[in-house]
């Protein structure tokens, strides 16, 4: 059954029964990035609806400070993951591009634009890799202060 099957709109899961619906290793993945984004940026998951027919059904948002660290997508075995990156921060993400791994690199390098606001990208995270790229994307939007 679909994730927008399970819980539409009416029936909104806790963040539990997203960690069981995307299962095995990728669950943990999830969790430690949910624990992450606390940790570092003191950002709490913001459960929204969204009724986009690419990607339907409940998903979690992180913003800080104003800035947005995008949208997250619960998939079976993996999750998504849909960022805008302003066009001001091109000269950084070029600088870190080498450090991300080559699909994620490519996929930002192709991104088309928002809305004249800046480079779109999805990407999945299925593994400890994608999880670095999302966060090293993150921190060129907004520096990790040190604690």
């Amino acid at each position: 059954m679909e994730w927008h099957e399970l819980f539409p709109q009416e029936k909104q899961p806790d963040m539990e029964q997203i960690s069981e619906y995307i299962g095995g290793s990728a669950a943990k993945l999830w969790d430690s990035l949910i624990d992450y984004m606390d940790k570092a940026y003191k950002a709490k998951p913001k459960m929204t609806y969204s009724v986009c027919s690419g990607k339907p059904g409940w998903n979690i948002k992180f913003q800080k400070s104003g800035k947005s660290f995008g949208t997250l997508y619960p998939e079976k075995g993996s999750f998504s993951v849909f960022l805008v990156v302003s066009y001001k921060l091109d000269p950084l993400m070029e600088a870190i591009l080498p450090m991300l791994t080559p699909e994620t690199a490519e996929l930002y390098s192709n991104a088309g634009d928002y809305m004249k606001m800046g480079k779109w990208m999805m990407f999945r995270i299925s593994d400890e890799s994608g999880v670095q790229d999302y966060k090293k994307i993150c921190e060129v939007k907004l520096p990790v202060k040190a604690s």
